[in-house]
């Protein structure tokens, strides 16, 4: 069973993490470098004491028409933001965080009982969803809120990620990463140890260099990522190499189908 939370795990890895994480030569998966006399706190302090505050990137709103769009794949590796009642942020890496509507769009991610995220959702009814993109830095950084910090501290912080305003909600962007989905809650479900949280998208916005003039995503750039799993630890993949197109064909009648249904164009791109 794939694991929905980085954080759900990130307990049992705290002895685990000593230095600065690297990319494998020649290899599209993502694993930790050795290194030796770097202990976590001296991995993370340094993050926030010396910490350079970046360029901002040009983040524009998205058409609703094409909010869909920008949630590629449709299941990818985030950081949630939240708030709570009294406005601090919290946030937390998610593996696995996925669209489950498409018109009207809703996002929904499963979180561990008693977490901040948790609390905070149930408090406020609000998340935002921070896409985040397979590069070294913002991997290692992504391992830093996955860590199971006191409540009330900022990931953010701690991890040296840099908060913007949403467009619309209280929790914060995170300006390093390139797409944000701000969602209201639309329900919730508890289950075993976790919760199910549904949210239904308000507001989107991406970066201006992201983003193609028909409203697709530029892959490149996006850069997408995905979590291995529990069993894997602190490995990921991409998941921005160019699409495969599907070729498909097949020869049936009108008769096997739903009333309506344009069955012979179900999968054509209209890029």
């Amino acid at each position: 069973m794939l694991e929905h939370s980085l954080s759900f795990v990130m307990a049992g890895l705290v002895p685990a993490i000593h230095v600065f994480l690297s990319v494998l030569r020649g290899s599209k998966t993502w694993m930790p470098a050795t290194g030796a006399g770097m202990t976590l706190e001296r991995f993370v302090e340094p993050a926030r004491k010396t910490r350079k505050v970046p360029l901002m990137p040009n983040k524009i709103d998205v058409r609703p028409e094409w909010w869909d769009n920008i949630f590629a794949p449709s299941s990818c590796l985030v950081i949630v933001t939240t708030v709570d009642k009294d406005g601090r942020v919290n946030a937390a890496a998610f593996g696995t965080c996925t669209r489950v509507c498409h018109d009207p769009m809703y996002i929904s991610f499963t979180c561990g009982s008693g977490k901040d995220t948790h609390d905070n959702v149930l408090a406020t009814g609000e998340f935002v969803v921070n896409v985040v993109p397979f590069e070294q830095t913002m991997l290692d950084k992504t391992l830093i809120c996955g860590l199971p910090f006191r409540g009330g501290e900022n990931e953010l912080l701690k991890a040296g990620l840099t908060p913007i305003p949403s467009r619309k909600l209280r929790p914060p962007r995170i300006a390093e990463c390139h797409s944000h989905f701000e969602c209201q809650v639309e329900w919730t479900q508890a289950w075993l140890h976790r919760l199910m949280v549904c949210g239904k998208v308000e507001a989107v916005s991406i970066d201006a260099d992201c983003i193609t003039p028909n409203g697709q995503i530029v892959w490149d750039k996006v850069k997408p990522a995905h979590y291995c799993g529990m069993r894997y630890q602190d490995r990921f993949v991409p998941a921005y190499d160019k699409p495969t197109r599907g070729v498909w064909r097949y020869d049936g009648r009108d008769e096997e189908f739903r009333p309506g249904e344009d069955w012979r164009n179900a999968h054509r791109s209209t890029d």
